[in-house]
């Protein structure tokens, strides 16, 4: 018997697509994007609204535009008649490319001191009951741009630097997600934190995931390199006395940049997509932004010199805030940290940047200047 077409499921819309932001305009205008925390049956759990930023209202006609296309999301803005405008994150791949589930991410974003980030809204994690037929997030929206890697100045360093001491300065237990309810850090993993076995894990799934890929480009020296590097700091992550919420992305696309106010000299700062936020150690965001190894628009080339000045404007920042644990204060060690880190990001980008330089041409302009600086760091043959 034929199947009758009809009566099939209808495949997922393009997250990206004009179709998308139809279906977010008409989910909002019906009310169903966002749902009242009253309802016990709502598809989406709402950690906590803002009523500085949203009113009671959350439905109504409302303009939606594409607001950004990343490596793991498409990001819209509806911006309603009567309320402030949000931000609906939609990833545009499967479940098992997300780092976390998305619940993680909300939950990180209920412990942000104000202003750091965007404020959460809501969160829908299955594709089934969501009224857009994918999981999303929806947060506030956070004024600014990204400010192209070449482009960035001190000024930009120290504000940034000076942003994440404040982000920072939420304290962990130790390395592990983020969790909605009474304790955030319930899923934390009691007992010394390791990250060389996580990285162990994410070079196992490099190797088979992308055999091909590693094979034909010549990655496995990376790796190996990588793996080394991360082994040498091993001990200094089971014993660190500073684990922090840390953002776990922070590259230049997902720091957004305002002009200075009246009487301001800085640039106004802001970051976003907190897909990767954790408890953490704080090397690993200061590590990201850049240095040696860069790339694309992701990365800051940054000289020797501006890391010390980055990571000096962070340890003053951070002393402002209150005491500083010797995880950020022995400037030597987080150092040799941030340089593994460094390692195990960069090659993971590395894997993944060489995985699509076959269909998109960005990554295959970013493949070899990556590959190039990496491989001076990790002291490989390029």
């Amino acid at each position: 018997m034929t199947p009758d077409p009809s009566a099939a499921t209808p495949a997922p819309l393009d997250v990206a697509s004009p179709a998308m932001g139809e279906r977010l305009a008409a989910a909002w205008e019906d009310g169903t994007l966002v749902l009242p925390l009253r309802d016990a049956e709502s598809p989406v759990r709402l950690p906590g609204l803002h009523k500085s930023v949203l009113p009671a209202s959350l439905s109504g006609t409302a303009r939606v535009a594409l607001a950004g296309v990343g490596e793991t999301f498409a990001a819209w803005r509806v911006i309603p008649q009567t309320n402030a405008p949000l931000i609906v994150r939609i990833p545009h791949g499967t479940p098992e490319d997300l780092h976390q589930d998305l619940a993680h991410e909300i939950a990180a974003l209920t412990l942000l001191p104000p202003g750091v980030g965007p404020d959460p809204v809501a969160v829908q994690d299955h594709a089934a009951p969501s009224p857009i037929g994918h999981p999303y997030v929806v947060t506030t929206d956070v004024p600014g741009t990204p400010a192209p890697p070449g482009t960035w100045t001190h000024a930009h360093l120290v504000a940034h630097a000076e942003h994440l001491a404040q982000l920072h300065f939420v304290a962990a237990p130790g390395r592990g997600p983020v969790t909605l309810g009474e304790d955030p850090w319930a899923l934390v993993p009691a007992g010394r934190p390791s990250l060389l076995a996580e990285v162990e894990a994410a070079a196992e799934q490099w190797r088979t995931r992308h055999r091909d890929v590693v094979r034909e480009h010549g990655l496995e020296p990376f790796i190996t390199a990588a793996l080394r590097r991360v082994e040498q700091v091993e001990e200094q992550i089971a014993q660190l006395d500073g684990f922090a919420l840390c953002h776990g992305d922070l590259c230049a696309t997902n720091i957004l940049w305002e002009k200075p106010a009246p009487g301001e000299d800085a640039p106004r700062v802001g970051f976003i997509d907190f897909e990767w936020a954790q408890a953490d150690d704080p090397a690993r965001d200061l590590a990201i932004i850049g240095g040696a190894v860069h790339g694309g628009p992701w990365y800051v080339p940054l000289g020797e010199e501006q890391v010390a000045g980055f990571v000096e404007a962070y340890q003053r920042a951070r002393a402002a805030l209150g005491e500083v644990p010797d995880a950020v204060a022995d400037t030597a060690a987080l150092r040799e940290r941030m340089r593994a880190w460094t390692a195990y990001e960069r090659t993971g980008m590395l894997v993944h940047v060489a995985a699509r330089a076959a269909t998109r041409s960005l990554h295959r302009q970013v493949l070899p200047v990556l590959r190039r600086t990496l491989a001076a760091e990790l002291e490989v043959a390029a």
